[in-house]
């Protein structure tokens, strides 16, 4: 040991974790590891810290079950999620590598870039600690600090989820710009298990030996030229997950506290459309010639991007489910966390958490998978006839309904009333019915539900649109006009659904 080494990630508290009793409170990694079986889940509230923390999780088992096993596949992971983690291994592999666990170090401090204290072009310019806090530009409700100083264990789980979360942008710092992290804008989504231990082996995923896919503190610590180089891919997942998206090094006072950092560009990730991050779903852009990661955007709920969730024969569909659906059994239903942040360029809109109950058919069996892709495609198509219909009820309101200018202040008044709102929390309402038919594999009995709901969905629409428009003749006359077709749109989706 360095004697100018402080506070071991081993063995120091600083991971809050939530016991399977509902006491909350903080753990080293060892502890952690021993214990995974009776604590329940993190207990971190930050969406973006709670993330990069399972990725750091993720990667420590990964590496320690290679050191141990080599490779593994689905049946030592169903093995290890009726008895427990292989803590053994993972025990052994902090200890081999207990001096890159060090938070305060000369030369290898834990996931940082100990360079930065003495370069000329970084030594002088330090920031204060909050730079590491994804806040946004009025905060998060999940954020609640006053003061920008913060004990090391706080300073350092926002370090994790800067890494994984932080948007692209001017840095000024070694070169002008930097990449973003590999999360960055996305919604993160991952299996919950029954315990922490169980979580992670959901995620895990089987594995073949990759000498190179190597975490943060099993290479040579970064230098000044590392930061300064080009974007490169990821190695693996281990490499992807402890990626330092940003040079950070934390000025420790004697007193564990930290109020400055030193700050600079990072080991910059590549983006790679062939080999998309493991926690990240996508989709196709609505002229399908984009691919998009799934994100909280705006008020747009998220379940109406269950099809980026669900199995694919095209093996499109997200990574860290697929290996939840291979060591669960048909009737398990998987509670899916989704966590992260939603940006605009550089600026932080929004932090959100999820929990989506999703039935193993639609992870595991691409006809029930299908099946619900081709309801919720209908859904969305329904909500767009309405929402044309529904402006150009607006525009006859109005004295000049076929006027440009009045069509569009029609179509932007659709937009901005709450219509969608109505039209998808009515569907929303019965989605817990259409997972539970889903979980009995009744998928006929599924898809009758989930048209009746679009109907009762479609109906409420409309009946919000006459309150949109007021008591006035216009209104009145412009519902009257338009009725029939409302209720011919609904009588085609109707036939041509029973067409096919």
């Amino acid at each position: 040991m360095n004697h100018l080494a402080r506070y071991n990630l081993i063995d120091e508290a600083w991971i809050p974790v939530r016991g399977q009793d509902g006491q909350s409170r903080t753990v080293g990694l060892a502890e952690l590891f021993r214990h995974a079986h009776i604590i329940r889940d993190l207990d971190e509230p930050s969406p973006a810290n709670r993330v990069a923390l399972y990725r750091l999780l993720l990667a420590i088992l990964h590496r320690a079950s290679s050191a141990r096993f080599g490779s593994w596949a689905r049946q030592e992971r169903r093995r290890w999620r009726r008895e427990g983690l292989p803590t053994d291994a993972v025990l052994d592999y902090l200890e081999h590598w207990r001096e890159r666990f060090w938070l305060v170090h000369p030369e290898h401090p834990f996931m940082q870039v100990a360079a930065l204290a003495h370069h000329p072009d970084t030594k002088d310019k330090k920031k204060s600690v909050l730079h590491l806090a994804l806040l946004g530009n009025d905060g998060f409700l999940f954020d609640h600090r006053k003061t920008a100083t913060l004990p090391w264990p706080d300073a350092l789980r926002d370090m994790l989820g800067l890494f994984s979360f932080t948007p692209g942008g001017l840095i000024k710092i070694l070169k002008t710009s930097d990449n973003a992290g590999p999360l960055a804008n996305s919604a993160a989504f991952l299996a919950l298990g029954a315990n922490l231990g169980e979580t992670l082996l959901l995620n895990l995923g089987s594995a073949l030996p990759n000498r190179d896919d190597m975490p943060a503190w099993e290479k040579a610590p970064p230098s000044i030229q590392d930061l300064a180089a080009p974007a490169t891919l990821a190695s693996g997942p281990n490499d992807r997950y402890t990626r330092p998206s940003r040079g950070v090094l934390l000025d420790v006072d004697e007193g564990g506290l930290v109020r400055e950092i030193w700050f600079a560009p990072g080991l910059a990730l590549q983006d790679d459309p062939h080999a998309p991050d493991p926690m990240v779903a996508q989709r196709m852009s609505k002229d399908g010639k984009t691919i998009l990661r799934v994100r909280f955007d705006g008020g747009r709920a998220l379940w109406r991007d269950l099809p980026s969730l669900t199995a694919d024969a095209k093996e499109k569909a997200h990574a860290v489910l697929r290996h939840a659906a291979d060591i669960t059994d048909e009737e398990e239903v998987l509670h899916v966390l989704a966590a992260g942040l939603a940006s605009d360029q550089a600026k932080l809109e929004r932090a959100r958490m999820e929990l989506l109950r999703l039935p193993h058919a639609v992870l595991a069996i691409e006809e029930a998978a299908a099946q619900l892709r081709e309801d919720v495609a209908a859904a969305e198509a329904l909500h767009d006839k309405l929402r044309a219909l529904a402006a150009r009820v607006v525009a006859l309101t109005q004295s000049d309904p076929e006027h440009t200018e009045t069509r569009k202040k029609a179509r932007e008044r659709v937009a901005q009333s709450p219509l969608a709102d109505v039209y998808f929390t009515r569907l929303e309402q019965r989605l817990p019915a259409l997972m539970a038919a889903y979980a009995a594999n009744d998928w006929e009995a599924a898809h009758r539900l989930w048209q009746n709901a679009m109907t009762e969905a479609a109906h409420a629409f409309w009946h919000e649109l006459g309150i949109l428009l007021s008591d006035t003749p216009r209104a009145w006359k412009a519902m009257a006009q338009t009725e029939a077709e409302f209720h011919t749109i609904l009588r085609n989706r109707k036939e041509n659904r029973d067409a096919a």
